[in-house]
């Protein structure tokens, strides 16, 4: 066979990972990768999709992932490439989506070995790399390109997902090689995820099942793990035939429908109830962190009294912040329908327990609060009354993206979520900027979805440039800036811990018009002020096939005491007293 350049190597092994976008900004470090790109698109079914920045892109990844469950792929050059991409990974990282960064690094013989020669653009990006993703690797010559791809892959998605890093020097894409001297194999070949989803010992499944039909009240919390496995069908027949609620972590809303009998939101009252009440929880895919109070009291009951079975896919998250009583390693999904099977044969199916009547009250008049608020706030606005409109404006099919800060306060009015929805956003990293990328990669993922984003002023200013790559890439999703022109979280801060504002800090915006802004990138605008606006604005957004922003004008004064916030400051200052 005629040889090739390591660029095309690389090429036929993403074809082989059934990848279907690499997201970079061209550079000529990989002009040997760019060109057979270009030339064998048809063959290859890959298409180059170029972000404004690489942090972003990485974001973008994160959000393809999420709804592919599929590793998604980044490239970024040597040196400031590499630099901007850090950020993104670190927060794809720590929300626990599969993604395979490749960078690169100038010729072998002067790259990052060499720093101490003062090589432009050269640094430490291994070490950088392997501190911020789950794994790093660097190919040191052609023949190793396919092994180190697979290694990639296999680090991103084996175990708990995540980020793995491969550093190409340019002289690896540049050199030939024979590829009939090399193997490229297929997913299903070498990676564990792609044949089978992993399931736990039997004996302890059963050991499960036995403690969830012999408990007088079990319950269920549902996180990140549970979402990424796709688990909502097999949860919900296990909770559906054994009667019990079910609780959700941020990361887990799209594990089970809020609408539903057995749903109980983690705010309110019942769902803390249920916590402190069930002498059985089942743990699905959460290390219970810092925004579920580590798994301890006030929000938990005590562990004499409460007895944990905890799912997850990686071993080291079974009873990392609170003892687990039963731990069941493997995948969410897998495990779940074992579960199911095995509960099946010991009991039939029950009626609902009675005291999900009681949680289901306590959070009615919870959301009766919510519902009175944003009937108080129809004109100004508020960030809840967006929600609570888009909620009754989107099918069962939409998929939301949160970004910012006092958007996440009132993601408690976001009540809806319907089979097939999934509400995405950054709740272990919390980084500002990445929910309309996120929203681009969903869109990607899944072009036939209505995709719509709700974001602060101050979180959309950081990656506003990628309304032109949504312009540019034709992906009509709809952007919702909730604008109270400030730093709105910090200037809250100020007035609710010092009684006044500190105008030194500098926490005020200039007036921007983010719909004209959409607009001059080649978009559509729409300007709001009132709540009866909204549905009429979202229609014009949509039918104008067009990536859209909305500028909703927010009442400053009503995200000083929002609801939710002062179950927020408890969780992060770990002090409950006056809350509970």
């Amino acid at each position: 066979m005629s040889e090739i350049k390591g660029g095309e190597l690389l090429l036929r092994c993403l074809q082989q990972e059934k990848v279907k976008h690499i997201h970079a900004i061209t550079d000529g470090t990989y002009m040997s990768m760019l060109e057979p790109l270009e030339r064998l698109q048809e063959e290859l079914g890959i298409r180059l999709i170029v972000p404004k920045h690489e942090g972003a892109a990485a974001h973008i990844c994160d959000g393809y992932a999420r709804v592919t469950g599929e590793p998604a792929v980044i490239m970024a050059c040597a040196g400031p490439g590499a630099a901007n991409l850090v950020s993104g990974l670190l927060c794809t990282q720590a929300e626990g989506s599969p993604c395979v960064a490749i960078t690169t690094t100038r010729r072998s013989e002067i790259g990052d070995s060499y720093e101490q020669q003062a090589a432009m653009q050269v640094g430490d990006q291994h070490g950088v790399f392997k501190a911020a993703c789950k794994w790093s690797g660097k190919v040191d010559h052609w023949h190793r390109l396919p092994d180190m791809v697979r290694q990639a892959f296999r680090a991103a998605t084996t175990g708990a997902p995540g980020v793995a890093h491969l550093l190409v020097p340019q002289d690896i894409f540049d050199s030939m090689g024979d590829p009939s001297t090399v193997q490229i194999q297929a997913p299903e070949q070498y990676r564990v995820s792609a044949q089978a989803k992993q399931k736990a010992n039997e004996d302890a499944i059963q050991q499960a099942a036995k403690m969830l039909v012999d408990a007088n009240l079990a319950s269920v919390y549902s996180g990140n793990g549970c979402a990424r496995a796709f688990a909502r069908e097999a949860l919900t027949e296990l909770v559906e035939h054994l009667g019990i609620p079910v609780v959700k972590t941020g990361h887990g809303v799209s594990t089970f429908p809020c609408g539903h009998e057995l749903a109980v939101h983690a705010a309110c009252l019942g769902g803390i109830m249920a916590r402190h009440e069930s002498n059985v929880v089942l743990v699905v895919g959460t290390r219970l962190g810092e925004l579920s109070g580590f798994g301890k009291s006030p929000l938990w009951g005590e562990p004499e009294n409460v007895k944990i079975i905890q799912i997850d896919i990686e071993p080291m998250n079974i009873g990392l912040n609170r003892p687990a009583d039963i731990g069941l390693v493997g995948d969410a999904k897998a495990v779940l329908l074992q579960l199911v099977e095995a509960v099946k044969a010991l009991t039939d199916k029950r009626e609902t327990h009675p005291k999900v009547a009681e949680y289901k009250a306590m959070e009615s008049e919870w959301r009766a609060d919510l519902n009175q608020y944003v009937a108080d706030h129809q004109d100004p606005l508020a960030i809840g009354t967006v929600y609570s409109e888009c909620n009754k404006f989107y099918g069962s099919d939409a998929i939301m993206t949160l970004d910012g800060g006092n958007t996440a306060w009132c993601a408690n009015s976001f009540a809806v979520v319907k089979p097939g929805s999934i509400a995405m956003g950054t709740p272990n990293y919390g980084h500002l900027g990445a929910g309309m990328p996120q929203a681009i990669g969903a869109k990607l993922a899944a072009p036939e979805r209505p995709v719509y984003c709700i974001t602060g002023d101050s979180a959309f200013g950081f990656n506003i440039q990628e309304l032109e790559t949504a312009v540019r890439e034709d992906l009509p999703i709809t952007v919702l800036v909730m604008v109270d022109g400030a730093w709105g979280m910090e200037k809250t801060a100020q007035k609710r811990t010092w009684g006044r504002e500190a105008p030194w800090f500098h926490i005020e915006h200039n007036n921007i018009r983010y719909d004209q802004v959409a607009e001059a990138m080649g978009g559509h605008g729409e300007y709001i002020t009132k709540a009866s606006e909204i549905h009429p604005a979202l229609e014009r957004s949509i039918a104008s096939g067009k990536a859209a922003v909305i500028h909703c004008v927010i009442d400053p004064d009503s995200n000083i005491w929002p609801p939710g916030i002062e179950g927020w400051n408890a969780l992060r200052s770990g002090n409950f007293e006056g809350v509970m």
